[in-house]
């Protein structure tokens, strides 16, 4: 540390470096030194970093280890001294947060170093390097106490892109053929692919997500059965409440395909209702969703069913009721052909149905049912179809002029039987 001092020069273009010597023996804030080193020493925009040697540029990596190693003592101690959960939750949250930003300032550096000179690149690497060790330190001790919605360091971010690019390259091939649906697994492993696709912020909450369903795909492809990787998969991304709108259409697409296979509109609600059962007893895992931006996977999904099942309801239900009245009209015109005409009008037939049936000649369960049962069969001298409805009222309010017509019918038919 010294003979780095002493060979520093005291120049306007070098004075970052003295004051991050300075701060390195006298600091107040933890991640002060930290700080200077990445926002100015090593900072192409504000330190002319070509005047720095190679013999300081080695003393100073070697004092960023240094420092690193002290740090993550201190902070254990920090952390380790505080008994507050609230007050715990805080600190940790603090450091990640200021780390993250210091980390993401290392980056820029790094690539403002290509143009500048391979010391300085080789220096922010370093940097780097060593924030991403001390952030992993906080994240795996402490990770208990750090916000799933955080924002994850860029560099942290690209690492674990390449990283899951290359386990999925192993696993698309592998997968497509043991489904043989090539829609599916473009749809699933484009949306694994496509990421980050763009400058928004990437929580670890996101990262977890993608990292989990990787892992998840690598375990399906060692199914033994070619038959239940297909439905392994779709139980995977219902679980995971994969609420891509392509998924979701595709979903959707092949369950309107096994219905309308269904030759009748019964055998297609039968269809529905069955495939409607099956994905209520998928599992979903709560608090989990491919895009928080979307609505739930149940929600629309079960929405669709709600939807296609009460259409299938509406359309069966017409089919029915057209059915019933093409029955009806059938009933009516073969009715015609044995129609029983009666020289007695509607209120008559009125009176000689009831007076039978309170005679105990014709024996039903009910004045009612005798009129339901043989009024559509017989005609009067004015009409041809009669309602048995309108009949049978006229039963009970009657006229003295048609009692008189029937008891003449009746009698006439008395004669001729005393012939007999």
């Amino acid at each position: 540390m010294m003979e780095l001092k002493m060979q520093l020069r005291i120049s306007y273009r070098q004075i970052s470096l003295l004051t991050l010597l300075n701060v390195a023996m006298q600091r107040t804030y933890s991640l002060e030194w930290l700080d200077l080193l990445v926002n100015v020493t090593l900072n192409p925009s504000k330190t002319q970093v070509s005047a720095i040697t190679d013999q300081q540029f080695d003393s100073v990596l070697k004092t960023t280890a240094e420092e690193i190693d002290r740090l993550r003592s201190r902070l254990k101690g920090k952390f380790l001294g505080i008994t507050s959960y609230p007050e715990l939750k805080l600190l940790v949250r603090r450091y990640h947060s200021d780390l993250t930003i210091l980390l993401d300032k290392a980056n820029e550096n790094c690539n403002l170093a290509l143009s500048e000179s391979p010391e300085l690149k080789l220096a922010c690497q370093a940097v780097i390097r060593n924030l991403e060790e001390l952030l992993s330190f906080i994240e795996i001790y402490y990770g208990q106490f750090l916000g799933l919605d955080e924002r994850v360091p860029v560099t942290y971010l690209l690492v674990t892109a390449e990283e899951l690019r290359k386990r999925l390259n192993g696993l698309k091939s592998k997968l497509f053929r043991r489904t043989g649906d090539k829609i599916l697994t473009s749809i699933v492993f484009d949306t694994l692919y496509n990421f980050p696709n763009n400058d928004r912020p990437i929580t670890f909450r996101e990262i977890i997500y993608k990292k989990e369903m990787v892992a998840e795909l690598e375990q399906i492809v060692e199914v033994k059965a070619d038959t239940k990787v297909y439905n392994a998969l779709n139980e995977l991304l219902i679980y995971r409440n994969f609420n891509k709108k392509a998924y979701l259409r595709y979903f959707t697409e092949k369950i309107a395909g096994k219905v309308n296979a269904c030759a009748r509109i019964q055998e297609k609600l039968d269809q529905l209702r069955l495939s409607w059962k099956e994905f209520n007893q998928m599992y979903k895992k709560p608090d989990v969703r491919l895009n928080p931006r979307y609505a739930d996977i149940k929600d629309v999904v079960g929405n669709w069913f709600s939807e296609e099942v009460g259409y299938l309801e509406r359309k069966l239900h017409f089919q029915v009721n057209h059915f019933e009245s093409r029955n009806d009209g059938a009933k009516a015109n073969e009715n015609e052909g044995l129609k029983i005409h009666l020289g007695l009008s509607s209120d008559q037939i009125a009176i000689l149905l009831r007076a039978i049936c309170d005679a105990g000649i014709l024996q039903m369960r009910s004045l009612q049912a005798a009129f339901k049962t043989i009024v559509p069969f017989l005609a009067s001298e004015k009409h041809k179809n009669l309602s048995w409805e309108s009949v049978r009222k006229r039963a009970y309010s009657v006229e003295d002029k048609d009692k008189q017509k029937v008891i003449f019918f009746l009698e006439k038919a008395i004669k001729h039987i005393q012939t007999y």
